[in-house]
């Protein structure tokens, strides 16, 4: 593999070890033979429910068999993200939810719940890139926690120019001539790092996984029990799509074998078929569950064989490619593994602020640092939110709305520029606000019901 990849250390020299330079080689072979699209449609099908089970379908667990499997967890979090989706600075798990508290200081905070309720020390993973690894390590410095904090960071590969699939030079571009290569990243850097072997010496089983942003991502005893009893290797919680969700990566069943199938691998004109909710009922929460030790004994055998996505981008007029890959293809490289279709309350991502109004607002409250849903609100899907481009910008959302109106019987919410709530309001039905030509400016115990209103 090394000798293939002379000009790469030629180019880098000494800045990756031979071991990340296989990995970034093996991305680029795979980007050059091209994307793997499916190439016997008609053979695939949905899953059945022995690949795909229902969460309902498991049994329930006792509270010794909980203490037990607890005491072999480790919670992890994918933490290489920023906020400049939601007009942030720095990694997105330090934005404030609600309360005066970060993602991370929630997610902290439910794991120290469940050290006192079940009398352990559970490890929290953190998997960061060199854009979030220091503030966070900066972060955790003010914190207390009874269990050890295991954060480390990523890779860091070269992006490709486009014209010659060679790195981006260092001496010019500094740290825009890198990124990290997507979650998948965390099987080789956990191997390469010496903390997958640490974990399972201390006598640590399980791993459940999840984005930081995703607060409905909690430890479930019941999924653990499942994975302990059935000795399955990985598991990937789905949960059934709406129209929002329709490109989502699904699961998919061909000679009897359990696939991920992401939409850069669907033929063209199959397109409309893979985002239809009939044939492909679920999509990826990138919820994972991991057996640690079937993973080393994975691992043992060579890398995983994980499917490379292609992210373009522009750096200053150049065009570039960023390769990358997602944990949830080592779905594949386990012969037992399965999905598990979970209730929608398990995947409560904040991409944008239209997600952060959502938990912000009187539809959640928080208990021991999770998300619970607000019984009094008796449409079952969550309103739909389009607060515009103005409000995607933190400061302008938090300017905005310095008080979260009521949204218990909102259905949808559509606001076009400067929109400015002076006190608490509520919003029912569906609801359109319009500040283009000026500041739309509301004023406080307004209640807004079915409306359009304009500045």
């Amino acid at each position: 593999m090394l000798e293939d990849s002379g000009f790469l250390r030629q180019e880098l020299g000494q800045q990756l070890t031979d071991s990340q330079l296989n990995a970034y080689w093996g991305l680029i072979a795979q980007y050059r033979q091209g994307p793997a699209k499916i190439q016997n449609w008609d053979s695939i099908t949905s899953p059945d429910s022995e690949n795909l089970l229902n969460y309902s379908s498991l049994s329930t667990v006792s509270e010794s068999h909980t203490a037990s499997q607890v005491s072999r967890l480790v919670v992890g979090k994918l933490n290489g993200g920023l906020g400049t989706s939601m007009g942030c600075v720095g990694p997105k798990s330090l934005v404030t939810v609600r309360d005066n508290k970060s993602f991370l200081d929630l997610i902290l905070e439910q794991v120290e719940n469940l050290n006192m309720e079940w009398k352990q020390k559970i490890p929290v993973l953190l998997m960061n890139s060199f854009y979030t690894h220091e503030a966070t390590q900066d972060h955790l410095k003010g914190q207390e926690f009874s269990s050890e904090i295991i954060a480390f960071q990523q890779n860091k590969f070269p992006r490709l120019q486009v014209e010659n699939l060679t790195p981006l030079p260092q001496a010019k571009w500094g740290d825009l001539a890198y990124y990290p290569p997507g979650h998948g990243d965390f099987y080789q850097c956990i191997q390469e790092q010496g903390i997958l072997q640490r974990l399972i010496d201390s006598g640590k089983e399980f791993l459940f996984i999840s984005n930081a942003d995703n607060l409905g991502a909690t430890v479930d005893p019941v999924i653990l029990n499942y994975m302990d009893e059935s000795k399955t290797p990985f598991l990937m919680e789905m949960t059934p799509k709406t129209p929002a969700d329709v490109k989502g990566g699904t699961l998919y069943q061909q000679n009897g074998k359990l696939k991920l199938l992401e939409i850069a691998r669907v033929p063209d004109d199959k397109i409309d078929e893979f985002c239809d909710q009939n044939k492909f009922k679920v999509f990826n929460t990138n919820n994972i569950w991991i057996n640690l030790v079937a993973l080393n004994d994975r691992l043992q055998q060579g890398p995983l064989d994980l499917t490379v996505l292609v992210n373009p981008k522009n750096i200053e007029g150049i065009d570039v490619v960023q390769l990358e890959t997602a944990i949830g293809s080592a779905l594949e490289c386990f012969t037992d593994a399965v999905g598990l279709t979970v209730p929608r309350e398990r995947f409560l991502p904040v991409k944008k602020n239209d997600d952060l109004l959502l938990v912000r607002s009187n539809l959640f409250s928080l208990d021991k640092g999770k998300l619970k849903r607000n019984p009094d609100r008796k449409i079952p899907q969550l309103p739909e939110i389009n607060l515009g481009e103005f409000l995607q910008n933190i400061e302008n959302f938090q300017t905005c709305m310095p008080v979260i109106p009521d949204l218990i019987d909102l259905e949808a919410l559509k606001i076009e520029g400067d929109v400015r709530f002076a006190g608490k309001a509520s919003l029912k039905g569906k609801v359109k606000l319009k500040g283009l030509n000026k500041t739309l400016t509301l004023p406080a115990g307004i209640e807004i019901v079915g409306e359009c209103l304009e500045s």
